[in-house]
């Protein structure tokens, strides 16, 4: 995987799998994979075109979809959720006649709209507005459109609505930014649901922060969310030694990474989590100078969840982590540039 200079998504030659070594023909499309012809139509093993190349069956596992291509159906003119509801991998129809009617909370993949979720009813980081800003700018600079929900002070308040099968289907990806708390509302059992579809039915899902630390029975005398914890894939502990200068150091490659030194610094908080989930591919791992056990801690993973893609950071508590290089000696160690932005384009599959 490598990036243009405008820090859009390409392919070129092999792409790697984060921690797992294996690699991907990127530009077949498929390794024992399907590959969609411009009618929509080839099955596994089929004859790759131009016009679409979906990678399901047996691509790397995180290495990205190909250009034009989708994991969730051929991209040809039979087109992926074509309409309001597409194809499936291999299958024909000129023009995504199968699904016409869609599947409830599929998301609108391929779609340029991205929602920026900054709802907090438990603590609530000083950074979210700066963060926020700085994410819709970026999102604008390549060619995406930004919804902000929550994202100010003023406009702290929870959105249901915005959680909903038929909203989530109109958007490319979910960004969950700092959240606490129970951000969707209580019991929110329907919005969990419809967001855990969302994903598992090709959706993109970025978590920030805290975005952790939501519906985990730590409000309110509420019970936890397994569904959430699971989607989200750990549960906030704690953040021992507070803000404090840390060594971070990055695991194997990938699009979530590949821009950021191999090891470097930044002042933030290092959360302590539960168990990962075991899907996780840890990204990042980080040592923080507070903290006196001086634990390995991972920071930041992604994953393939049914058809979409999570990723997470809990980096980002400073609001000058989103505008400015976390470590001061090196260029390259922007969060939002270097790491959110190439991670979000990863989970669209751009």
């Amino acid at each position: 995987m490598s990036f243009d200079k405008g820090r859009k998504l390409v392919v070129a030659g092999v792409a790697s799998c984060v921690l797992f070594a294996c690699s991907g023909d990127s530009q077949t499309g498929a390794t024992n994979g399907s590959a969609g012809q411009a009618a929509g139509g080839a099955p596994s093993g089929g004859s790759p075109t131009t016009a679409g190349q979906s990678s399901v069956a047996g691509s790397a596992p995180l290495g990205g979809a190909q250009v034009g291509g989708s994991t969730t159906g051929a991209a040809g003119t039979g087109g992926v959720n074509a309409g309001a509801g597409g194809t499936p991998a291999g299958s024909s129809g000129a023009a995504g006649s199968a699904g016409a009617a869609g599947t409830a909370g599929a998301p609108a993949i391929g779609s340029s709209k991205i929602l920026i979720y900054g709802v907090t009813t438990g603590f609530r980081h000083g950074s979210i507005t700066a963060a926020a800003k700085a994410l819709a700018a970026v999102a604008t600079t390549n060619g995406l459109t930004a919804e902000l929900v929550g994202c100010t002070d003023a406009t702290n308040k929870p959105d249901a609505t915005k959680l909903s099968a038929a909203a989530l289907a109109g958007y490319g990806a979910v960004v969950l930014l700092a959240n606490s708390g129970e951000p969707f509302g209580y019991p929110a059992t329907t919005e969990i649901q419809n967001l855990v579809d969302y994903v598992k039915n090709g959706g993109a899902l970025i978590a920030i922060e805290d975005a952790d630390h939501c519906y985990d029975g730590a409000f309110g005398g509420h019970p936890l969310s397994q569904p959430y914890v699971d989607l989200i894939g750990n549960d906030f502990v704690g953040h021992p030694g507070g803000v404090a200068l840390a060594t971070c150091t990055k695991m194997g490659t990938g699009p979530a990474i590949d821009k950021l030194p191999a090891t470097f610094t930044t002042t933030d908080e290092i959360y302590e989590t539960k168990p990962l989930n075991p899907k996780n591919q840890v990204v990042l791992n980080c040592v923080s100078s507070g903290d006196a056990s001086k634990a390995v801690r991972p920071i930041s993973y992604l994953r393939e969840e049914g058809a979409g893609r999570v990723f997470f950071t809990a980096l980002g508590h400073p609001d000058a982590s989103w505008t400015s290089p976390m470590d001061a000696a090196a260029a390259n160690s922007r969060l939002l540039e270097d790491h959110v932005l190439p991670a979000l384009l990863w989970a669209m599959h751009r």
